[in-house]
């Protein structure tokens, strides 16, 4: 096996392992976003590793022609992915009956309840559906469970919370 070979293995498995983990932890990559994503950068190295491999077992052009060839073609298939498939899932949200903004004013009632500090899970209904959101105290406090509360802002897909008293009409005497 030629050594540009074992270099596209070696490629080939750190990004399918790198895949592999970043599935795993992907949470605690949010940080980096666009083109610095790591979704993007492994593809990018999978997708040059698998078109060198290709290229070297069927088209036997020499190393450097084949390594010119996956990068090119790997940076323009990871455009693609980028562009047609990372991009718009990174802009979708996990309702379309219900998007973040619209949620902030409503009123649900805590499935879960929020211990102090903690986070708990809230169920906000209406005519186009229901959306179970995580839910957070507004000001770190607990709030047990069935408990009516309105979300005051929803950040990073936690709504945050606070209890809901709801108003009362009185007659005046008079």
């Amino acid at each position: 096996m030629e050594s540009i070979d074992q270099l596209y293995w070696w490629v080939l498995i750190i990004a399918g392992l790198g895949t592999f983990v970043y599935m795993l932890f992907s949470d605690a990559f949010d940080l980096f976003e666009g083109w610095f994503n790591p979704a993007v950068i492994l593809s990018f190295l999978a997708l040059g590793a698998g078109i060198g491999l290709i290229l070297n077992a069927l088209a036997h052009v020499s190393p450097m022609i084949g390594l010119a060839v996956a990068l090119v073609g790997s940076f323009a298939l990871t455009t693609l992915l980028y562009l047609f498939v990372l991009l718009p899932l990174s802009n979708a949200e996990e309702s379309i009956g219900m998007t973040d903004d619209s949620l902030i004013g409503l009123v649900g009632r805590l499935t879960v309840p929020v211990p102090e500090g903690g986070y708990g899970e809230v169920l906000v209904e209406s005519v186009t559906g229901s959306v179970l959101k995580t839910a957070q105290s507004i000001d770190g406090k607990a709030i047990p469970a069935d408990r009516r509360v309105v979300i005051i802002e929803v950040e990073r897909n936690i709504a945050v919370v606070m209890e809901y008293d709801e108003p009362t009409i009185r007659k005046e005497n008079g």
